[in-house]
């Protein structure tokens, strides 16, 4: 998967790239995981955007390629790679 934030372009898994931003939150400590993150994420788009959507459970690939969508649907990022 490839993704394009602002000028930034990530590649790897979904769940690789979620860690990737989650690195980059300003208290990494904050969130413990890579799926407290996306859920963090999923949080604000919700409250954002108004736009309710559900997460699988428990697999955070699965979570994450659908945090990414939602994001892209939004205009957050372009998703260059499925």
């Amino acid at each position: 998967m490839k993704i394009r934030i602002e000028e930034d372009i990530l590649s790897g898994t979904g769940a690789e790239i979620m860690d990737q931003l989650r690195a980059r939150v300003f208290d990494p400590t904050e969130f413990p995981d890579t799926e407290s993150y996306i859920w963090f994420l999923r949080n604000n788009v919700v409250r954002t955007t108004g736009l309710d959507f559900p997460l699988p459970e428990g697999d955070v690939e699965q979570q994450a390629r659908m945090m990414f969508s939602q994001l892209a649907k939004v205009g957050a990022l372009t998703i260059l790679e499925d």
